[in-house]
């Protein structure tokens, strides 16, 4: 069963930098311990506990994550399931005035948030799960915010390709086998994604390193083996991607998050 959310959490024990972060699927995030200076446009600034960044699919981030008496930890939460038009129009008619994606939080958010980071999906059906999520969504939608995160109809075809390919990054993936899974020619998704201003090799790349921030995060594997099971058969060459993608090294990486 594919989970209509997930919660990510992302610690660092000294000062973490990191560019070029897309996130793939719309999403919150939440700073609980520390801060995060985020570098928006042409300006900086920072997000703490006492607010929310709210990204749209594609989105892409460069941040500094800033660890509070030697600890930092944040949450992402990615949503796979799209709100309903209605919830959306709510959302448009209380419009907030926002000139940035940060977002004041209230105590009501936070519980909510809270209660959806504790659930083991495992043991939830997608329908308990969608009764969940459209707690939240309603209560985005009356803050007026839920449409900056569902800002389009339906859900696009890179984000479909990015969930499809991250349930096995280590996997070959070629572009006949995807197009394959979607009952798609190779010529029509290679459109289809030129429509939505990407390439199939630009969002396999991104997938397969996130990914592997994600490992690095929850699983203590050698470069070698986190090349490995990110797809990449050369451990330099992962470095290298890795280094070029997000502006630091893996080792280099691993270093903020264990002290």
């Amino acid at each position: 069963m594919n989970n209509l959310y997930q919660v990510t959490p992302f610690r660092a024990q000294q000062l973490q930098k990191l560019r070029n972060v897309r996130m793939h699927s719309p999403c919150i995030i939440q700073v609980v311990s520390g801060s995060k200076r985020l570098y928006w446009r042409e300006s900086a600034m920072i997000l703490t506990p006492s607010n929310l960044l709210l990204c749209e699919a594609s989105t892409s981030l460069s941040f500094e994550n800033l660890p509070n008496k030697g600890y930092f930890l944040s949450r992402v939460f990615s949503f796979h399931y799209p709100p309903s038009d209605a919830t959306i129009d709510l959302s448009k008619h209380n419009a907030a005035n926002l000139t940035s994606p940060v977002y004041g939080t209230d105590k009501a958010l936070e519980v909510t948030l809270d209660v959806l980071s504790t659930f083991d999906l495992g043991l939830f059906s997608q329908d308990t799960q969608m009764f969940w999520l459209n707690a939240l969504y309603q209560q985005l939608a009356e803050r007026g915010i839920l449409h900056l995160l569902f800002s389009k109809t339906g859900i696009p075809f890179n984000q479909r390709l990015s969930r499809y390919l991250a349930h096995s990054p280590s996997d070959e993936h070629t572009l006949e086998s995807s197009a394959q899974h979607f009952a798609i020619s190779r010529s029509t998704l290679i459109r289809k994604l030129k429509q939505e201003n990407t390439k199939y090799k630009e969002v396999l790349i991104e997938v397969r390193l996130n990914h592997a921030l994600y490992l690095m995060q929850n699983e203590k594997q050698s470069i070698t083996m986190l090349a490995q099971m990110c797809g990449y058969q050369s451990e330099a060459r992962f470095s290298q991607r890795f280094k070029e993608k997000f502006g630091i090294t893996p080792s280099e990486y691993l270093t903020t998050i264990k002290t």
